[in-house]
């Protein structure tokens, strides 16, 4: 019987995902999802939008935008992903690689129903083993970061926050301080939840028996050729490392910062105020929430110089980032020590060394 291998990487923002796309690029393996844009094919729907519903198995799925609720066929969708998924196994190559944030919702979404999502691929995959005679092994990857330098990144990154609906929308940084936010995050067991790692683990132990690998980002920081060494030995393919970092070298990079005198400069996103901008960002957000506007502002010429006034430019105004407003430092101990218990059980169930790389 034929053997494939199919690597699930359900990632989360901010934790070194991008380089890891990168990476897998330079491998010999069939790319599913990302880095390879593939965002135009109607099963990612599946994925990348909330379920509403209470069991997958139900004949429809149902989406909800800001305006209205939409039916969608399931089966069709289903049946779209299940096609996706045989020409990849029909193939030479052993190895797919699936490397997707939809697959269980945002950085530490706590919404338990984007276990459906595992539930809906486990079924397809034990369909597909059937009709092709195919053995597939499954394995996950689960890449991580510190919880502080999570924390403070996901703070200044602006993405919205996942548990308050007066706010849904809008960044941590547009309605909380830096220590009001941590201090939500050691009170409150939900704000808390998004950054627990073990629970992306559980989740996907409660649906799938696979081997799991965690790649810290702090791994692939401190030694390059071990991190790519452990996930080249865990997906069982060997490659030459020196190969995959000239690869890393010549990806594009989108950093902030630049390197000087062993220190890092960072530059500032600043949109001056004007009367033009005032006006631009009220007609963008009243007309993001129509729906033809959201799906077109990047490309209609009209719409795409409105979104071009409202967007922040990015100005090259090097700062140290000690002398950035803000105590980067603040509250390290308490969120170490919050996350604590939680580190030492991914530690023991993922069989990876976290205290070597300053977890606890």
């Amino acid at each position: 019987m034929n053997e494939k291998i199919l690597v699930i990487h359900p990632c989360s923002s901010r934790t070194g995902t991008v380089t890891f796309q990168h990476m897998i690029k330079s491998l010999n393996v069939n790319i599913l999802s990302k880095p390879t844009a593939q965002t135009n094919l109607s099963w990612h729907k599946l994925f990348h939008e909330p379920l509403l519903k209470n069991k997958y198995y139900k004949a429809k799925i149902v989406f909800e935008s800001q305006q209205n609720s939409k039916a969608l066929n399931y089966h069709k969708l289903r049946n779209d992903l299940k096609d996706y998924l045989k020409s990849f196994f029909n193939n030479q190559k052993r190895i797919s690689i699936i490397s997707d944030t939809s697959l269980l919702g945002q950085f530490g979404d706590p919404d338990p129903r984007y276990i459906d999502n595992l539930y809906i691929l486990k079924d397809i995959i034990e369909e597909i083993k059937n009709e092709l005679n195919v053995k597939i092994i499954i394995k996950f990857i689960i890449t991580i970061r510190k919880q502080h330098s999570w924390i403070l990144s996901i703070y200044h990154q602006g993405y919205i926050d996942l548990l308050s609906k007066d706010n849904y929308g809008e960044s941590y940084s547009k309605h909380m301080s830096i220590e009001d936010f941590f201090k939500k995050i050691i009170q409150s067991e939900n704000y808390r939840n998004l950054f627990d790692h073990t629970l992306i683990v559980k989740r996907i132990n409660k649906v799938f028996n696979s081997e799991i690998l965690t790649l810290p980002v702090e791994l692939l920081n401190k030694d390059e050729e071990k991190y790519i060494d452990k996930l080249c030995k865990f997906i069982d393919l060997e490659v030459n490392n020196k190969d995959i970092l000239t690869y890393l070298q010549k990806a594009p990079a989108n950093k902030n910062y630049i390197l000087k005198d062993g220190r890092k400069l960072y530059f500032l996103k600043n949109t001056p105020f004007s009367r033009i901008f005032y006006l631009a960002l009220i007609f963008h957000n009243w007309m993001k929430k129509i729906k033809i506007y959201r799906e077109n502002f990047r490309n209609n010429i009209l719409l795409k110089n409105v979104y071009q006034i409202v967007r922040p430019k990015s100005k090259r105004v090097f700062v140290d980032r000690q002398h950035i407003p803000k105590n980067l430092d603040l509250f390290q101990n308490e969120i170490k020590n919050l996350y604590k218990d939680s580190n030492l059980e991914l530690e023991k169930i993922t069989d990876t060394n976290l205290k070597e790389l300053g977890y606890y």
